[in-house]
């Protein structure tokens, strides 16, 4: 099992002792009060009954273990060393410091510390200073008290956030997907195998049914976002547990707490914590939402709308506009003209500071794990981008820690990329956009992107299976996905479906390194051009005449209504399952309903149908549907591809629908309205502009 450091202390005492030792004994040794002892010794007394060893207490002649000597050594084994700490190891040896400090919210005599790591006390009190900064990031202070010991002084959200923050930079789990973050990849404990656990915050346990609670409540918004920020949430759920458990409570103003409510988010929350605590049979309190909360806000950039960073950030975009015309002119007086018209990096960079104002506001960390590579490889544009930042400290009175900065950084290193390149001729980059159709959540990605990349990339979407074509991978570039593409051997990003501030960049930055080569592009034949024409224009005539909007009960499950719509579109109950099961494994998969945007796009290709289909519904009371699984889910939208010879047809044609409901605020609330008449010359207009812009393409 997993022993606290005070625990262990305790025993290691015990067990290196002949005779008893009171229980003031134990506390003089350690540095601690006699009442803090008194606290663990029946917990420790319960626990080693699992090793074969019990403690005898006796109020006249003190506490004591026995037991047989096999239950002895498995009890020592059980116990963590710092063995593997060299002394004379400075960073090693300051990093078990710190993780002590945190750990021990009482006091210690400096000496306590001495010993512990085999160093004198002069040493020690260096290394507590050298400390202090690291602290005073996350608003801490370390108090040292003669006579009386050295402590952690600060408030509770702080002191948690100290933790997640050490946790992140000395823990960061792989690229391990979120849905198998089990005791491996989450075991937050370990810093390294060599280190036997004694780093452990968090018992290994907690993590796990925290991380198995959450997968369980099949949260669509959960599952959007990223698998850093998913881990990260894991681990603040898992601290608030434990910090809870040991009477830490955080303290937030009746009035804070009602303008919180009132934030989407803390829905959410709230039945996380309903969640947590049926799953550890605890109370935890409700200003615990917002601690949750401010994590899944701090964390918005991985999965949600423009929409709701305004509301979780309070800032519009005018004033990130006019911030942002401030920390250009600081950064760069030379460059400002240049860089203020570079639209993709103005675009790109108000995205991501709308979760920058939340984690600044929340004194929530984010750990960039390039941050040295940075500050070493491009030192001028990271200073530059400090003074920079300095703009956005005086507009939210909170200061920007490097990590901030070296995210700036990426995106003003971008641009004076682009800015040095703009005096040769632009070559085009062939991206490819793969979802597990290519016309549906790969569509809204590849229209996000033509936003950001206007005529700098090629863009094509791809559904999974076309990824064994060979000839097709020729022509692409690179690939950007919501999945892991290994195993088809293709270079690759993994992004949110909305492609965020940071995808954005990382897509920027694989496209300077392809953007010096030229592909040679061949003539298409001018008879295939005519018969993609005839077939596109048949198509686009079956989507506009077959076309339906369905109302259909509020109370409808997520697999009714599945069925309801193949039965509609193909009259054939056989045929209806075999869509319903289709799209219900492509949900496992990634989920295609859009609680942001109040709509669900449900998708597939199948052999049940000879011609594309598009219908919709909506519920007929209005609103929104009423199972669970469809949260804030106003309409749906089902489109089916047929099997066939014509998938890159079928797919632009789609797709662009697809692309609608974010390029077309007008479509989408047709859409959400249900009104089939006005949904219907929405329709014909959106397919009347892609047939132009196609008919332009092709030639």
């Amino acid at each position: 099992m997993e022993w606290s450091t005070r625990e262990a202390d305790i025993l290691q005492l015990l067990l290196d002792s002949e005779e008893p030792l009171q229980t003031q004994e134990i506390a003089d040794k350690m540095g601690i009060s006699a009442r803090t002892v008194q606290r663990s010794l029946p917990y420790i007394s319960d626990a080693v009954n699992r090793y074969g060893m019990m403690m005898v207490r006796s109020r006249s002649k003190g506490n004591r273990l026995t037991g047989t000597p096999t239950a002895r050594e498995r009890l020592i084994e059980s116990l963590p060393g710092t063995s593997e700490i060299d002394p004379a190891d400075r960073l090693k040896r300051q990093r078990y410091l710190l993780f002590s400090l945190l750990k021990e919210r009482e006091p210690r005599k400096i000496f306590y510390y001495s010993n512990l790591l085999g160093v004198s006390e002069t040493t020690i009190a260096a290394d507590i200073d050298n400390l202090a900064p690291w602290f005073e990031k996350n608003n801490l202070t370390v108090v040292k008290k003669k006579g009386y010991g050295v402590f952690l002084s600060g408030n509770e959200q702080d002191y948690r956030e100290a933790m997640r923050r050490f946790i992140e930079e000395n823990n960061i789990p792989d690229k391990t997907s979120k849905k198998h973050y089990g005791e491996d990849a989450l075991s937050l404990a370990l810093i390294s195998n060599a280190d036997n656990g004694i780093f452990s915050f968090l018992d290994k346990d907690v993590i796990n049914r925290v991380n198995i609670a959450l997968d369980e409540m099949d949260e669509p918004r959960l599952h959007s976002l990223a698998e850093n920020a998913y881990a990260g949430l894991v681990i603040h759920i898992a601290i608030s547990i434990e910090r809870i458990r040991q009477g830490g409570a955080l303290k937030i103003p009746a009035e804070r707490l009602d303008d919180l409510e009132e934030m989407e988010e803390y829905d959410l929350a709230l039945r996380i914590i309903e969640t947590m605590e049926d799953e550890f049979e605890i109370d935890i309190p409700r200003e615990e939402a917002s601690y949750i909360m401010l994590h899944i806000q701090g964390s918005k950039l991985a999965y949600s709308s423009d929409i709701a960073y305004r509301n979780g950030s309070g800032v519009d975009d005018e004033e990130i506009l006019e911030l942002i015309d401030r920390m250009i002119d600081v950064y760069d007086p030379h460059l400002s003209v240049r860089l203020k018209s570079d639209e993709d990096f103005v675009r790109g960079l108000m995205v991501h500071l709308r979760p920058v104002f939340v984690r600044l506001e929340g004194h929530m960390n984010i750990y960039n794990p390039i941050l040295s590579d940075i500050k070493s490889e491009y030192p001028d544009i990271f200073s530059r981008c400090r003074r920079a930042a300095s703009c956005i400290e005086d507009m939210v009175g909170m200061p920007v820690g490097d990590e901030e900065v070296g995210f700036l950084a990426m995106h003003f290193g971008a641009a004076e990329e682009r800015l040095k390149a703009s005096g040769e001729p632009p070559t085009k980059v062939s991206i490819g956009i793969v979802c597990a159709s290519g016309f549906g959540v790969a569509r809204l990605m590849m229209t996000r992107l033509e936003k950001f990349l206007s005529d700098r990339a090629y863009l094509t979407a791809f559904g999974r299976d076309e990824l064994e074509d060979k000839k097709a991978l020729a022509e692409v570039d690179f690939f950007v996905s919501t999945m892991n593409l290994d195993q088809y051997g293709v270079d690759h990003l993994i992004v949110s479906p909305l492609i965020t501030g940071s995808d954005l960049s990382l897509i920027e930055q694989k496209m300077l390194d392809y953007g010096h080569l030229r592909k040679a592009m061949s003539n298409v034949d001018f008879l295939v051009s005519l018969e993609k024409i005839a077939f596109v224009t048949d198509e686009i005539r079956s989507l506009i005449e077959g076309f339906k909007a369905y109302k259909v009960a509020n109370n409808i499950t997520f697999k009714e209504l599945l069925l309801f719509l193949g039965l509609k579109v193909t009259g054939n109950a056989a045929k209806a399952n075999s869509i319903v099961e289709s799209i219900t494994e492509r949900e496992k998969l990634y989920t295609q309903l859009f609680p942001e945007m109040n709509f669900g796009l449900l998708h597939c290709r199948s052999e049940t149908v000879t011609n594309a289909v598009f219908v919709c519904a909506t519920p007929k009371d209005g609103g929104c549907f009423g199972d669970p699984y469809f949260k804030d889910i106003r309409a749906v939208v089902m489109m089916i591809a047929p099997i066939d010879d014509h998938r890159e047809e079928h797919a632009k044609v789609l797709g662009a629908l697809s692309a609608a409901f974010v390029e077309d605020e007008g479509f989408l609330k047709m859409i959400l309205e249900g009104r089939e008449t006005e949904i219907h010359l929405g329709l014909i207009e959106v397919l009347k502009r892609f047939y132009k812009n196609y008919l332009h393409e092709i030639q």
